[in-house]
C-alpha cells in the first residue's frame, strides 16, 4: 500500500488543496474557452450544453471531484500514483468524447437541438483543457 497512517493526514490535506486548485484552474480554463468559443464560433443558441456557462462549470465540478477521489485511491494503492493516474485520466478523456460525438447523431437531435461540429469541437476542447489542468495540479507538485 502506498499511503501510511503517519503521512495520511498531511498528504490528504495537500491533496484537497491541490484538488481545489485543479477545480479553480479547470473552471477558469473552461470559462475562457466557453466565452471565446461562443463568441467566435457559429454555435446555435439552443444547443443545451453551451446555452450558458453553468453546465460547463457544473460538469467541471463533477469531473474534478471524481478525479480527486480517483487520485486519492490510487495514491493509497500504487507505488507510482502519478503515472497510473495520468493514464487513467487519458483513458477517461477519450471516453468523454463519446457523448460529445453522439451529440452530432440523428438520435441526439431531438434531445439536444443545435448540435453542430463547432459546438461539439468546443465541448471536446473544454474536456481537454479541464483534463490537462486537473492532471497537472493533482500530479505535478506531488513529485518530491
Amino acid at each position: 500500500m502506498g499511503g501510511t497512517s503517519d503521512s495520511g493526514g498531511s498528504r490528504g490535506d495537500e491533496l484537497w488543496l491541490r484538488g481545489l486548485k485543479a477545480l479553480g484552474g479547470a473552471v477558469v480554463a473552461n470559462l475562457v474557452l466557453y466565452t471565446g468559443g461562443t463568441a467566435l464560433l457559429d454555435i446555435p443558441s439552443e444547443f443545451p450544453p453551451l446555452v450558458a456557462p453553468f453546465p460547463a462549470v457544473f460538469f467541471t465540478l463533477i469531473g474534478t471531484a471524481g478525479a480527486v477521489a480517483t487520485f486519492a485511491v490510487i495514491r493509497r494503492v500504487s507505488k507510482r500514483p502519478e503515472h497510473v493516474f495520468t493514464w487513467i485520466a487519458a483513458a477517461v478523456l477519450v471516453l468523454s468524447f463519446l457523448p460529445d460525438i453522439w451529440l452530432l447523431s440523428d438520435g441526439a437531435a431531438e434531445a439536444f437541438p443545435g448540435g453542430t461540429v463547432p459546438g461539439v469541437v468546443l465541448l471536446m476542447l473544454m474536456h481537454v483543457a479541464a483534463a490537462a489542468v486537473i492532471v497537472r495540479f493533482l500530479t505535478g507538485s506531488a513529485r518530491e
